[in-house]
């Protein structure tokens, strides 16, 4: 499944403007950073395949409009799993994707 999630304090914690990775965000600028927050299940830290830093490739998103190349800079909160969120700008439509495909880059 892949949501949206802006940063703010109200979907983040204290610090939005900081990914879990400890990279400094322009939240005005969120959606032109390409970056995505995983459930820790797919996190390397909690056994899964991905680390911070690694680079993704998403497929499946409706109209191809998410689809694409993203990196992994943030987790999400412990309740979720299966899961990537993407990082985008506030007043973007919410929006939730099934059957999306994320693959991991080498390189």
């Amino acid at each position: 499944i892949g949501t949206m999630y802006n940063p703010t304090r109200s979907q983040c914690d204290r610090t939005p403007t900081i990914t879990a990775d400890g990279t400094h965000i322009n939240p005005k600028k969120a959606s032109q950073y390409r970056f995505v927050a995983l459930s820790r299940d797919l996190l390397a830290r909690w056994g899964g395949p991905f680390n911070y830093g690694d680079y993704v490739a998403i497929k499946g998103t409706k109209d191809g409009k998410y689809d694409g190349i993203w990196q992994v800079r943030d987790t999400m909160n412990s309740r979720w799993t299966k899961r990537v969120d993407f990082l985008v700008t506030k007043g973007t439509a919410p929006f939730k994707y099934t059957g999306i495909k994320l693959t991991k880059m080498l390189g």
